[in-house]
């Protein structure tokens, strides 16, 4: 009795140890199973960040020429107001007007991936520190951009461009092709009356207003270039994750 007791005893221990191997080869497989997971995911999440931060430096590089031009224009017309000269090319100063006003655009960047990860909590998913690190400090570079260009905007359609009504031929700036593209309507013909462009905008009063224009300008194309540095920096640690 006392050899098959023994016997009984060690074969329950067997059995209650292969049990419990049983159990640990389960979790092991069940870790290693949501780790394949996680990595997939996060090999997702990281070829849509891609995906969007790539069309961005696409839209930067074309939003900032643009806006660059808008300063350039702006620059040139506050030359011609230092100079003081007779103004005998209206075409020259409407197209500079025309420059100031409509070539200036904002910086809209395409942010669905990153508004997904951050809205699922999946930033965790992540596993570079540094990537998240910078990928959180998405939503304060896009505010300080943002705010720029707010202060740009506002100063433009409240200030400057009322302060053009009883200085400039409004009728022959230009309607972006796009609005004319869009609508399908004709072109707004040009005006027929004359002005001396040398007594309308040879002022300082005016000289002011086109050059806090242009130094809005000038802050907002600096916000740009932070962001253009943060959106390199990001594409380049989002690349270093992905894998082959």
């Amino acid at each position: 009795m006392e050899n098959k007791t023994g016997k009984y005893f060690k074969y329950a221990i067997g059995e209650i140890v292969l049990v419990m191997i049983g159990i640990l080869l389960a979790l092991q497989v069940n870790e290693w199973n949501n780790q394949r997971l996680e990595a997939s995911n996060e090999q997702l999440l990281l070829k849509n960040l891609q995906s969007d931060f790539k069309a961005n430096m696409v839209e930067f590089n074309k939003i900032y020429k643009s806006s660059a031009d808008a300063y350039l224009a702006s620059n040139n017309l506050l030359e011609i107001i230092k100079k003081g000269d007779p103004i005998s090319n209206n075409t020259e100063i409407e197209h500079l007007i025309d420059m100031i006003i409509n070539d200036f655009s904002s910086l809209d960047l395409t942010d669905g991936a990153i508004n997904e990860i951050i809205n699922t909590g999946s930033l965790n998913i992540i596993k570079d520190r540094k990537l998240r690190k910078q990928l959180s400090n998405w939503s304060r570079t896009m505010n300080d951009m943002n705010d720029d260009i707010k202060i740009t905007f506002d100063y433009l359609f409240n200030n400057l461009i009322p302060s053009l009504k009883d200085k400039v031929l409004l009728r022959n700036i230009k309607i972006p092709q796009r609005i004319i593209g869009n609508t399908g309507l004709p072109q707004i013909s040009k005006s027929s009356f004359n002005i001396d462009y040398s007594k309308t905008i040879i002022n300082y009063d005016f000289e002011n207003q086109v050059y806090f224009n242009a130094l809005n300008y000038m802050f907002t194309l600096n916000a740009y270039k932070n962001t253009e540095a943060y959106l390199i920096e990001t594409l380049e640690l989002i690349e270093d994750n992905i894998e082959d």
